[in-house]
Parts: C-alpha cells; structure tokens; sequence
C-alpha cells in the first residue's frame, strides 16, 4: 500500500535511486496504490552525471510492496521492500533492466 508521502527504491538503471510517491494516477481519489499502480513522484536521491536529476517529476510503477498480494490460488505474496520503475509518457521503461522479482499480475 503506497500513500502519498511514501518513499520508494528504484529498481532499474534509469539514473534514479530513491523517489517519493506524489499522486497516485487512477479512478477517481483513491488513497492507495499496489503492484501494477501508477503513481506521480519526485525523485530524493539521484546517481551522478545520468539523465535524470534530483527534484524531477516523473511517472513510476510500482513492481514490490511491502504489503502482501493475494493470488487467486490462495498464495500470498509479500517483498521486503517498496520498490518501482521510472517510466516515460508512453509508459515505456527509462531504463534498460529492470533488477529483482517481478510479480506474475504485473507481467
């Protein structure tokens, strides 16, 4: 469950290394974002010398949270961190790879 204010590591190699959550971009006013979810963010912490730079706004997925994803099946899933991925207007990654688990809902 990522809320407005939430801090989140990167988990590609756009340039990015820690964003914190704005807006989330859905229906209507919701309040939280999980794993698939859009969101608008500020990036806090940024690598030297690469394309994107610190204080920018961008869009980013969100591919892990902390709180766990039921499956149909009955599996829960859970990651020991909130992590996304910085993606351009097209929703196409910034970054070449993408580092750690994805989950299966989200491919």
């Amino acid at each position: 469950m990522i809320q407005p204010q939430t801090h989140l590591n990167i988990a590609d190699n756009s340039g990015a290394r820690q964003l914190m959550c704005i807006q989330i971009i859905g229906a209507g006013n919701r309040q939280y974002a999980s794993i698939g979810d859009i969101v608008v963010a500020v990036i806090k912490e940024a690598v030297p010398n690469m394309s994107l730079e610190r204080s920018e706004v961008i869009r980013a997925v969100i591919i892990r949270t902390c709180k766990e994803l039921k499956r149909s099946i009955g599996m829960i899933i859970q990651y020991d961190d909130n992590t996304a991925v910085v993606i351009d207007q097209e929703e196409n990654p910034k970054g070449t790879q993408i580092f750690g688990a994805i989950a299966r809902e989200l491919r």
